[in-house]
Order: C-alpha cells, then sequence, then structure tokens
C-alpha cells in the first residue's frame, strides 16, 4: 500500500482517485474547488460515470480522504498525481496555468518535507512542456533536483467519458514518460495494482510521451473521418452499405472507431488534433494531415445536415431528435454535431423536439426555447414527423416501432434492427444506397460521367 495524493477531482482525477482507494492505497485527493470538496464529504456528489458513486461510498473516509489542503497532501503521501484542466488557448495549443498553480503549491510544500517524492501529471500537455516548463519549476520552487530527492513522469490516461473506470482499470497500455528509472518504476508500479488486464507497459521520454498521446487521438480521429467518408460514398453508391464494406476492411484494419456516423466530437478529440497541427507548425513541418483531418470532419458535418434536409424534402415538417450528448454513455454536449444540428433546424424556423436520457440538462442552456424537451423517446417521436437518431441509444430497442410508421426515420448508426426498420414505411439508414423510387434523391450513378472516368 502506499500513500498517493491526487490533485485535480474533476471526471478524470475523481475516478483516479477511487481507483487507487480500491486498489488499496491511502489517497488524498486535493481540489481547490470548496464546494466539490464539501458536497463529496457530505455524499451529495453525483456522477454521470458508472460505478463511481457506488466507489467512492466505499471508499471515502476510509482508504480515500478529500480536502483542499496542498501542504497537507503532500505531507501525507510521497506521489501526487495532477489531474488538472490544460484547457485550449487562443493559439489552439494547451495552456499549463493550472498545472503551474498546482506543481507551485506543491513545490512550496516540498521544501519542508525531506523524503524523496513523485510528481506525475496525467493531464494532456503539448510535446515539450514536462522538460522545458513544468520540470524546471518543480525544481526551481522545491529546491530539489530531478533524480536525486524529486521524481517526475507523464502519465497520461487514454480514457473515453462514459467508461472511464474502464479506461484506468482496462487500458489498452500504460504509457509512462519517465525523467528517470526510479521515478518510472514507482507509477508503474502504482498502476499494475489498478489494472485487471495485461496491459503492456511503454516507458519513454516525457516529450516521446507528450508526443505520443496528442498522435494517438489525432490517429483515433483519422480513423474516424476515414470511415465517414466512405459512409458519403455509399451513401451516394446504389446498392452500396458502408457497414459490409468495413466488416471486409476491418479484417485488415481492426474495428476500433469503424463506425461509420457522424463526426467526432467531445471535449478530447478536436482540440487535440488542432493543437498537434500547431505544435507541427511551430516545428517547421507540414501540418496538413491533422488540418485535413479537422476540416474534413466539418465537412462531413455539412454533408450530413444536407442529406437529412434532402431527405425529409419540406421546410414545414417537425423534427425528432433522438440523442443529444457528442457520444453513447455520456451527458457532455462538447462539439456535440447532435446539439449543433439542434440548433441549425431551428434556426431554419423547423420544429425541433429533442430527448436524450443523459444530456437534457446540459442542453437547456444552450438551446434554450428554440426547441421543445421530451420526456421520453416514445413522446419526441409522437410529436415529430421526421425522426433522427443520433445516438444509438439503448432504449431504442424497446419502442414499439410501428407507432412511428408513417414517420420519416433516418439512422445515422443503422442501429435499429431490421424486424424494427421493417415497421417504418420511410426508413433511412444513413450510409446506405439511396432507395429507388424516393423522389428528389439520387437512384442511379452518372453513367455518363462513370464512362468519362472509365474511358
Amino acid at each position: 500500500m502506499r500513500s498517493i495524493s491526487v490533485f485535480g477531482l474533476g471526471k478524470v482525477g475523481l475516478v483516479l482517485a477511487v481507483c487507487l482507494a480500491e486498489a488499496g492505497h491511502r489517497v488524498f485527493g486535493v481540489d481547490d474547488n470548496t464546494r466539490l470538496v464539501e458536497d463529496m464529504n457530505q455524499g451529495r456528489l453525483h456522477s454521470e460515470e458508472p460505478g463511481v458513486e457506488e466507489d467512492l461510498k466505499e471508499s471515502l473516509g476510509r482508504s480515500l480522504m478529500v480536502a483542499d489542503n496542498t501542504e497537507e497532501a503532500v505531507f501525507a503521501s510521497d506521489i501526487s498525481f495532477l489531474v488538472v484542466p490544460t484547457p485550449s488557448n487562443q493559439l489552439g495549443g494547451f495552456s499549463l496555468r493550472y498545472v503551474k498553480q498546482a506543481c507551485t503549491r506543491i513545490g512550496t510544500a516540498l521544501q519542508k518535507k525531506k523524503d524523496y517524492h513523485i510528481i506525475a501529471v496525467v493531464s494532456t500537455m503539448l510535446p515539450g512542456s514536462s522538460e522545458y516548463i513544468v520540470i524546471p519549476l518543480l525544481e526551481q520552487v522545491s529546491g530539489r533536483k530531478i533524480g536525486e530527492t524529486l521524481g517526475y513522469a507523464y502519465n497520461p490516461a487514454f480514457i473515453a467519458l462514459g467508461e472511464v473506470i474502464k479506461g484506468f482499470r482496462e487500458p489498452d497500455y500504460i504509457l509512462i514518460g519517465e525523467s528517470d528509472q526510479r521515478a518510472g518504476d514507482e507509477i508503474l508500479a502504482i498502476q499494475r495494482t489498478i489494472v485487471r488486464n495485461d496491459a503492456s507497459a511503454v516507458r519513454l521520454r516525457p516529450i516521446e510521451a507528450e508526443i505520443a498521446k496528442v498522435a494517438s487521438n489525432t490517429h483515433d480521429s483519422m480513423r474516424v473521418s476515414f470511415v465517414n467518408m466512405l459512409l458519403s460514398i455509399c451513401a451516394e453508391t446504389p446498392g452500396a452499405n458502408v457497414d459490409n464494406i468495413t466488416r471486409g476492411l476491418a479484417h485488415r484494419f481492426g474495428k476500433r472507431y469503424f463506425k461509420g456516423a457522424l463526426p467526432y466530437g467531445g471535449p478530447c478529440w478536436p482540440r487535440d488534433n488542432i493543437a498537434l497541427g500547431v505544435f507541427m507548425q511551430t516545428l517547421g513541418v507540414s501540418n496538413i494531415l491533422p488540418q485535413a483531418i479537422d476540416s474534413f470532419n466539418q465537412e462531413h458535418g455539412r454533408y450530413v445536415l444536407n442529406k437529412i434536409l434532402k431527405i425529409s424534402s419540406t421546410r414545414k415538417q417537425s423534427f425528432g431528435l433522438l440523442g443529444l450528448a457528442y457520444k453513447l454513455g455520456t451527458g457532455v454536449i462538447e462539439r456535440s454535431f447532435a446539439l449543433d444540428l439542434a440548433g441549425w433546424l431551428a434556426d431554419g424556423r423547423r420544429q425541433v423536439v429533442v430527448w436524450d436520457p443523459l444530456a437534457i440538462p446540459g442542453a437547456r442552456p444552450v438551446l434554450g426555447d428554440r426547441v421543445s424537451y421530451a420526456n421520453s423517446a416514445e413522446e419526441c417521436i409522437q410529436q415529430a414527423e421526421v425522426i433522427v437518431i443520433l445516438n444509438p441509444l439503448k432504449e431504442l430497442e424497446y419502442i414499439d416501432w410501428s407507432k412511428a410508421e408513417t414517420r420519416t426515420v433516418i439512422d445515422c448508426w443503422r442501429c435499429l434492427k431490421s424486424e424494427q426498420a421493417s415497421q417504418i414505411e420511410n426508413y433511412w439508414p444513413l450510409g446506405q444506397g439511396a432507395k429507388m423510387g424516393n423522389e428528389g434523391l439520387p437512384v442511379k450513378l452518372d453513367l455518363e460521367r462513370l464512362r468519362l472516368l472509365t474511358d
């Protein structure tokens, strides 16, 4: 058992603290938000992350203590994890102001402590942040030297909202950017107590780990963009089905993020991709690839919007949107295509009713009274003529779709089962070639253009 402090108890930091406590460590959680600390200690904290509230109740006051006192936490621990925000700045990079604040406080506390101490940063940072900014600051404020009485590691988490606990306990791999072997050994040993699968460990220099973390999200967003390109091709090619194509390509490319649907969004991928691009620009190397991924993602959003409008065919129809979050299993609406779609339709003077099991509270301040809010998926369907499925919500499995027989249903994820889809007269699975006979939509290829391309 180790004594560990976790600075930053947001969506990721809280889960890390809970996982460490559940693994048997003595954990001290620290956050500047006194209201959050009070709510946690009083048992009033609500988390959308599955399993967090249950594990928190088991550990709080036993193996997990929560406060807002930096010095107390540093004295009581020998390893500190930093999981503070690194928001995007005006240039597209990641601001380190919260990281520097936390390091300054920890370093000041370390002046009064003699024992060896390790700082591990979990927050996403631009390449070079550890070596040129964070480590020098820690050494200056603490009066210590890395590799002597001070250890450092960059230990980012690869997690997805809605599955944060799984991300810590069943990671694809453990990434450690270590300043020295002792610090890396210590961090890896702690991670092994959390991890429940046989994840490999990759140990690099901090700057290499920083590049790997940001590049990972660019690669994942590239895969999403690639498969969305296939979706648009198949949607315009009669007889083609994107799911059949990806099923075949997956034998070579793998299945991860390989489901053609909507543009990617959320708090990480868009900003990380942009950040890698601006960092590459500072190096004087071409950043065309991350720029192209971001541009295509925006273009795909416009394509899907045009497709929805073309299928619905009239400005007078009302729209019911099922799903508002940027992805399944969370209420987060940051960079959500579904939220953008709701706003676009409402601004186009269309009647819009929305439903999401988790995202309505966050969506209300953004959409206001431009849309109406249903209390259930069934109610949303009843109040609209055109239904757009924007997330493959599990609740859709239990709907009697025969009651939507006369409605137009646009399934962006092709998530309805065949027996459900067969009950809907005008069912449009996005990513499958246009059906014959639908007015205003292409029913065959432009053979003259095809002849020119094949001459």
